[in-house]
């Protein structure tokens, strides 16, 4: 492969990936970066639990540090093909993956201008947050919902709303599904856009891509200038996430997030920003013949 981007440019290209969204800040990945290329592993040891779920939220993220590290990389100038899974994936989903790891992704880089579609989303991956507050009641244009669903599917996912009468904030904020039983009377109403992402099968390279789909729906979204926050927490119970499911997919896809969008109150104060793991927390590197570069 012909030479990749110098030590510079991957330590700028992988900190700002380093700002993908992650269950409860988990950041659950880990680069190598060797003399055959840049590679991405699940670093199980931050999987919050030992659920299918916890599995399941692992995979999104790891997706969608993919996502934001290939934008920042054609951002930079490097026009990137992803191998994922090169070795294939687990088959049985029983293993445990830290006994058993499988390699999620590698890259291949060629030089090439940078693309203004992936710069756009590049310069607001630092703006993103994760804003769980309650949004403007202004209805989104259908154009802006359009655009999302047109980008998500170009990642092999579809989009979906799900019924502002399925869902609610309770008293916390939190979003609620509630299929079969009435929202609590003290729940405060629904607010934004809830939008189901759904993968044609439910196996480990469905939900790698179902993160990388929701990278770039957040990224758009920020964009725009709209709020949004990323929620796997209400796809618990397997009730709800297969009446979802059934009434927004009809039954022909397996929701694996959801993401809230919608506009920002006039007045309300920028979301602080939450503490990174560094470039050299999650990277190891190796080096060939001394020189810190990939080839």
């Amino acid at each position: 492969m012909a030479s990749g981007p110098d030590t510079a440019t991957l330590e700028r290209v992988l900190e700002a990936a380093g700002w993908a969204p992650s269950a409860q800040n988990s950041q659950p990945w880990s680069w190598h970066v060797e003399p055959n290329g840049l590679h991405l592993d699940a670093d199980w040891s931050r999987r919050l639990g030992d659920s299918p779920f916890d599995r399941r939220d692992v995979l999104l993220a790891c997706g969608a540090v993919l996502d934001h590290c290939a934008i920042a990389l054609d951002a930079a100038g490097w026009a990137t093909r992803i191998h994922r899974f090169p070795g294939g994936t687990v088959l049985d989903p029983r293993l445990d993956p830290r006994l058993d790891p499988v390699r999620l992704a590698t890259f291949e880089m060629i030089e090439s201008a940078p693309m203004p579609a992936a710069r756009e989303l590049a310069d607001v991956i630092h703006r993103r947050r994760s804003d769980r507050r309650q949004y403007a009641s202004a209805a989104l244009p259908e154009t802006t919902v359009e655009t999302l669903l047109v980008r998500a599917a170009r990642r092999g996912v579809e989009l979906g709303v799900v019924p502002a009468a399925r869902w609610h904030r309770d008293d916390t904020g939190q979003v609620r599904l509630h299929y079969g039983d009435p929202a609590e009377t003290s729940a405060a109403p629904a607010d934004g856009v809830l939008l189901a992402l759904g993968t044609e099968d439910d196996g480990d390279a469905a939900r790698l891509r179902a993160g990388e789909a929701a990278s770039r729906v957040l990224l758009s979204a920020t964009a725009m200038g709209l709020a949004s926050c990323a929620l796997t927490e209400p796809l618990r119970p397997a009730r709800d996430r297969v009446a979802l499911a059934c009434e927004v997919f009809d039954g022909q896809r397996h929701a694996q997030m959801l993401i809230r969008i919608g506009t920002q109150p006039a007045d309300a104060p920028d979301v602080s920003a939450v503490v990174r793991r560094s470039v050299a927390e999650t990277t190891t590197w190796a080096v060939d013949g001394g020189q810190r570069r990939i080839r």
